[in-house]
C-alpha cells in the first residue's frame, strides 16, 4: 500500500506539454476543434486529443464542449489568459529565427580594381549592404590579378582589355568607354576644343595601362591617338587622373560610367562628346560554375541586376 507521500505525488496535476498548451490556444482563439486543426496543419482528432490530455494532466476542464460549438469554462478563460501571450512571443521567435535563417549571413571576400573602389565598386556595395544585412564584404583594391582559389577570394570584379582563359567563371558586367573630360576651371582658363585636331594645343592627361606602357590603349584616329599619347602627366590610375582633371590639370581620359557624377555634378564637362572609344570591359569573376557558394550566388546576382538598370 503506497504511503501518503506516493499517493500525493500520483493526485499532483503533471507538466502540460507545450504541443498541448498551443493547441488549446488555438482551438480557444478560432472557437473550433475543426478551424484550429485546418490552422495548425493536423487532423482534428490531433488536436482533441492533445486538449483532453492537457485537461487530464491539469485535473481541471478548459472547454465546454457541444456538437455546436466549443467554450472557455471559467478555468479555461484563466488559463487562456497566462498562456495565450506566451504562445504568441514563441511563435513570433520561430517565425523571426525562420527569417534568420533564410537569409544570406556570412562574409564575402572581393577584389576589386582600386580604380573603381571609390564609384563603381563603392556605390554597388552601400546597396548590397542594406539589401542584405546579414552579409558583410571584405574588400581588397588591388592593382594585381589575385589568385582566386589559392588566396581565398569569393569573387572578383575586374576591368581589363582581354580577359585570360581560365578555370575560372566570367560573366561580363559592361563595356569600358573612354570619353574626354576636363574641369570648368581648366576650360574657362584655355577654351573649349572644338575639333579633335585642337587637342595639341592644350594639356593632356595621358592614360596608358601598365600592360601597354608608351601605347594608347585603343585603336583610334589619329588626331585623338597623337594628341592623347603624349602629355606632361602620363599614368595607369584612372583615379589619378580622375583627381587632376578635377583640380584643373587638362583634359583627359576616363570611362564613361565613372565620370557620371562628377558630371552630374558640374565638376568635369564632358569634351568633344563625339568622341567614344571602347576601351576593354567589366567582368564579375568566380570560381566553378557547378557549385557555387549562396554568398557568392546573391553577390552575383544582386551586381547583375545592379548594372542592367544603370544600363
Amino acid at each position: 500500500m503506497p504511503g501518503p507521500r506516493t499517493a500525493a505525488r500520483a493526485q499532483s496535476p503533471r507538466s502540460p506539454q507545450l504541443d498541448e498548451i498551443a493547441a488549446f490556444v488555438k482551438v480557444a482563439e478560432l472557437g473550433s476543434f475543426t478551424a484550429a486543426a485546418a490552422q495548425l496543419g493536423v487532423p482534428k482528432s490531433t488536436v482533441s486529443r492533445a486538449v483532453t490530455r492537457l485537461e487530464e494532466g491539469l485535473k481541471v476542464r478548459l472547454l465546454h464542449r457541444s456538437p455546436r460549438a466549443v467554450a472557455l469554462t471559467e478555468a479555461g478563460r484563466r488559463f487562456f489568459g497566462d498562456v495565450a501571450p506566451h504562445i504568441a512571443g514563441l511563435r513570433d521567435a520561430a517565425q523571426a529565427l525562420d527569417a534568420y535563417q533564410g537569409q544570406p549571413q556570412g562574409l564575402i571576400r572581393l577584389s576589386a580594381p582600386p580604380d573603381g573602389g571609390e564609384s563603381f565598386v563603392g556605390d554597388l556595395l552601400v546597396e548590397f549592404c542594406a539589401r542584405y544585412p546579414l552579409l558583410s564584404v571584405e574588400v581588397d583594391l588591388s592593382s594585381r590579378r589575385v589568385d582566386l582559389l589559392r588566396e581565398g577570394f569569393d569573387v572578383a570584379i575586374r576591368a581589363t582589355l582581354d580577359l585570360p582563359d581560365s578555370s575560372l567563371v566570367a560573366r561580363k558586367l559592361l563595356d569600358s568607354h573612354l570619353q574626354l573630360f576636363a574641369a570648368p576651371s581648366y576650360l574657362g582658363r584655355r577654351g573649349l576644343p572644338r575639333a579633335f585636331d585642337e587637342l595639341v594645343d592644350h594639356e593632356r592627361v595621358v592614360f596608358v595601362p601598365s600592360a601597354r606602357r608608351g601605347q594608347w590603349p585603343v585603336d583610334d584616329a589619329s588626331s585623338v591617338r597623337d594628341a592623347m599619347s603624349t602629355g606632361r602627366i602620363v599614368t595607369d590610375n584612372v583615379q589619378l587622373i580622375r583627381a587632376v582633371l578635377r583640380a584643373g590639370g587638362g583634359i583627359g581620359p576616363l570611362p564613361r560610367a565613372f565620370a557620371a557624377a562628377d558630371l552630374a555634378s558640374g565638376r568635369l564637362v564632358h569634351v568633344l562628346p563625339e568622341w567614344s572609344q571602347r576601351a576593354g570591359a567589366v567582368y564579375l569573376v568566380y570560381p566553378s560554375a557547378r557549385h557555387v557558394a549562396r554568398n557568392v550566388a546573391v553577390f552575383r546576382d544582386f551586381v547583375l541586376a545592379w548594372v542592367k538598370r544603370l544600363a
